[in-house]
């Protein structure tokens, strides 16, 4: 009947703690942003991060992992979950390692194979996934914390040793004179996985469960919980610093091969957890545990892919680009997947009004925030004088396009209260027209881009077609659209009416109109002096005087030789410039730094110094393609912009 539908829905709300889940997922996503600004800044190197990243995995970790296998109570465990979940990650292991097998070219093969399906499966179970699954079922249902602890050695003792078993038969195919027995392949894969300490440790405190008859004793109570309590904040820090400069590796080539991926992890991942667990979980009598394990289900398989993905990449040499940027991306797309999931999740579902006016929200006030964001983003069009140009007149009428839309969403909010039928025409006219054109017009930016062979601008994202497309296949083949369906129409209306932030993050913040004169106005008021002075040598801390100093007088010929070359500049100047990568790589060959965090910073000193500077004056230094010149003298004068070096094309 309808009154126990609507006790069952109102059962469900109460079963997970939603108003805990935002300050959740900001504390997590908080201390993630702090770790990569940290190493962003170079305030911690990537050596530094190293030793971080061994303290989280080689101590803090397999003492929480022995303390919860010691204290676990296998009494309460709901065993169809884990062969639930068990039967989703094989099933998406192989049908990722098939199908990569299938469409992969020769070389390489069986790493990829084995690779991308580690990252299909692999979750970040404990740094992220366990404090989401406290703040949802803490108050409710706290016995589905421990099941993080049994899942995650599925991964690790069953499906990883076959991916690693495929990328050593890759090493062994490339070796060509196949020096290695098939036996001692198996012997390495199986010496692989009893090396990882997570899966040393689930043993040995399986073991010690039955030995210290679940309790653990006083004199290592304190000294276990110490290790286990400082692992989610250093884990997460260590996370975030791990991010820092892996989206750069990201090419052209790889894109279709990570938003593939991308879909298998966050898509076709929670959808098999889910249903696997409908199919197999008929142990439960009520209703409501069983909707809350499925749910519960969904909601571990959206969590992100473990960082430990990228350190098998690095030790097979194998597919970096995909694995590291797809670390990244997936962690930051899991954030609003996971809360619209279990939002919606916690609505009654027999109520259709509560849900349409949610969606009508959320498209008016995202549409109020993008509307914003245009008018600041058409306004630096328009100042900058870009929009003379060819490929930005049709960027600046997709920005017009986007205006409109933002503008009709924000009208029908309105309209559509009063009993006004033209109005409502008109405006679902606009709506309807300015939604369509801002299809259109990327398709025409692409096509001018093609004609003047400018692929390299080439900033087109075709996840609003793909977004929409889905939806309508969906309701086409499914007439009961269901919450999953619920949940695309809530993303549907966010990059619809959002397409605003994306043109604001990409065209709003102008270089040398906005980034610019804002960097050196704040260097002004910080210094008390313009950016182009080079202070007296006097004026200098002492770390950059001696750095200085040092390459000056024993390195400064050397690095002339080997990394300073003549670019052409103009018809007929020529200007003894580098890059700026090719100084980090040249300061860690001599030995003046041990990695390119350590690096950076010497060159920035070099900087602050007089001894070099940017091209143009407008970058610090970086560990990029950026063009950086020696200076003659490092006394203090005024540098100029020179027309010639203006024309100096980076």
């Amino acid at each position: 009947s309808d009154s126990d539908s609507d006790s069952d829905s109102s059962a469900l709300s109460s079963s997970m703690s939603i108003d805990k889940l935002f300050p959740a997922l900001l504390q997590c996503f908080g201390i993630i942003l702090c770790g990569y600004v940290a190493g962003r800044t170079n305030i911690i190197t990537s050596t530094q991060a190293k030793g971080l990243g061994n303290f989280v995995s080689r101590f803090a970790l397999p003492a929480l992992l022995f303390k919860n296998m010691v204290l676990l109570d296998f009494g309460n465990v709901i065993w169809p979950f884990l062969w639930s979940i068990l039967v989703a990650k094989v099933s998406v292991f192989f049908i990722v390692c098939v199908l990569t097998l299938i469409v992969a070219s020769p070389q390489g093969r069986y790493s990829k194979a084995g690779l991308y399906s580690i990252f299909a499966t692999q979750s970040n179970d404990f740094a992220l996934g366990y404090p989401i699954v406290e703040a949802l079922y803490q108050s409710t249902y706290p016995e589905y914390l421990q099941y993080i602890y049994l899942v995650a050695p599925v991964s690790l003792m069953l499906l990883n040793p076959i991916g690693f078993a495929l990328c050593e038969i890759q090493k062994w195919k490339n070796e060509g004179n196949h020096q290695h027995s098939k036996l001692l392949i198996v012997g390495l894969v199986v010496l692989q996985v009893l090396k990882n300490p997570i899966v040393f440790m689930v043993i040995i405190g399986i073991i010690a469960h039955f030995v210290l008859h679940q309790t653990i004793p006083a004199f290592m109570a304190e000294f276990l919980d110490g290790l286990s309590n400082s692992f989610g904040g250093a884990a997460l820090f260590y996370l975030g610093l791990s991010m820092v400069g892996q989206l750069r590796r990201l090419t052209r080539s790889t894109v279709v091969t990570l938003i593939l991926l991308l879909t298998a992890k966050l898509l076709l991942m929670p959808l098999i957890c889910k249903d696997m667990v409908d199919l197999l979980d008929n142990s439960n009598i009520s209703a409501l545990n069983h909707s809350s394990l499925s749910n519960y289900a969904f909601l571990y398989g959206v969590f992100p892919t473990a960082p430990s993905v990228a350190i098998y990449a690095v030790y097979y040499n194998a597919e970096l680009e995909v694995v590291t940027s797809g670390m990244v991306i997936s962690t930051f797309l899991s954030a609003p997947i996971m809360y619209v999931s279990a939002w919606l999740l916690t609505i009654r579902w027999m109520d259709p009004q509560l849900l349409m006016n949610s969606l009508q929200n959320i498209s008016f006030n995202i549409s109020i925030v993008s509307l914003v964001a245009l008018v600041w983003t058409i306004a630096v069009m328009v100042l900058s004088k870009k929009f003379k140009r060819l490929p930005h007149m049709f960027t600046v009428n997709l920005f017009i396009a986007q205006f409109l839309l933002c503008i009709g969403m924000i009208l029908w909010n309105f309209v559509v209260k009063e009993d006004n039928f033209i109005g409502q025409i008109l405006t679902f006219t606009l709506l309807c027209s300015s939604l369509y054109s801002t299809y259109m017009w990327p398709g025409l930016i692409a096509l001018s881009l093609v004609l003047i062979k400018r692929f390299e601008d080439l900033k087109v994202s075709p996840s609003m077609l793909i977004i929409n497309l889905s939806s309508c296949l969906w309701l086409l083949f499914n007439r009961v659209p269901g919450r999953l369906y619920l949940e695309l129409q809530f993303f549907c209306a966010i990059v619809n009416y959002g397409q605003g932030l994306f043109s604001f993050a990409l065209f709003g913040l102008d270089k040398h109109l906005i980034i610019l004169p804002f960097k050196k106005r704040l260097y002004r008021l910080w210094h008390g002096k313009a950016e182009e002075e080079v202070p007296q040598t006097a004026d200098l801390p002492e770390d950059i005087r001696m750095t200085c100093t040092q390459f000056t007088k024993y390195h400064k010929d050397q690095c002339l030789q080997e990394i300073v070359k003549k670019k052409r500049c103009g018809k007929r100047t020529m200007v003894d410039c580098f890059l700026g990568c090719e100084l980090v790589n040249w300061l860690q060959q001599v030995g003046l730094a041990q990695d390119r965090g350590e690096a950076v910073l010497y060159g920035l000193r070099l900087q602050q110094g007089g001894v070099l500077h940017h091209i143009k004056q407008e970058y610090d230094f970086q560990d990029s393609p950026l063009y950086y010149r020696l200076m003659a003298k490092t006394t203090k004068v005024r540098l100029k912009m020179f027309p010639l070096i203006a024309q100096f094309q980076e």
